[in-house]
């Protein structure tokens, strides 16, 4: 299974129909638009599912009210879980409160109340906020992610966990048995490839080509 992750979208949806090759689904971890509007971020979800269908969480600049936002090609995972193939995707969206004028706050409480509330335990997990200490460093040296997050990976080990949120802090890395991945915001071109087979995970960070 191939899959597409981004984040941070930020009304840069149609650079996805650039990224070459096919997808199974795409991981999308929140942000969707700057447009501060329902309309904007589910414009930018359909725009993502004409690659693939698509796995989401909302972001700290998106609505509240995006985390209902359901088609027939758009999946939300905000709180729960859905099933793609064998494996199964779930998380949950938001931040914890920046400095900016966040649409969607959350607390490490409300996190770790959404993260255990997903039933099954998901082999994907996607959440805005990183874990605590793994790509969430603001300027590179701030850490800023959830300890919540971190708890729930540390505990149940997914086989991947999708993150976005801390645009400079891009990477890919190791919690446990689990491989963390932050894409990289999708308005400047970056994304990561997936490749789940069976228990087996490859994971790429990579840069659509300038035209």
């Amino acid at each position: 299974m191939r899959l597409l992750l981004v984040a941070d979208v930020h009304d840069g949806a149609k650079k996805a129909e650039a990224i070459p090759g096919s997808f199974d689904a795409v991981i999308a971890a929140g942000d969707f638009t700057y447009r501060r509007s329902f309309e904007a971020a589910v414009e930018a979800l359909e725009t993502l599912a004409r690659v693939a269908p698509v796995y989401f969480v909302p972001g700290n600049t998106d609505p509240p009210e995006l985390a209902r936002y359901e088609s027939s090609a758009v999946k939300p995972v905000h709180g729960r879980t859905a099933p793609l193939g064998p494996y199964t995707v779930g998380g949950a969206g938001g931040s914890l409160p920046t400095p900016f004028d966040d649409l969607f706050r959350v607390t490490e409480e409300e996190l770790d109340s959404l993260l255990r509330s997903l039933t099954p335990t998901p082999h994907i997990l996607v959440t805005h906020n990183p874990p605590r200490g793994l790509l969430d460093k603001v300027g590179k040296v701030r850490p800023v992610g959830s300890t919540a997050v971190r708890r729930y990976i540390e505990e149940k080990q997914p086989l991947l966990s999708v993150h976005g949120h801390i645009h400079e802090d891009r990477g890919i890395d190791m919690l446990g048995g689990t491989v963390v991945v932050n894409p990289g915001p999708l308005k400047d071109g970056f994304y990561a490839e997936a490749v789940l087979d069976g228990t087996k995970l490859t994971v790429r960070l990579r840069k659509i080509s300038a035209p």
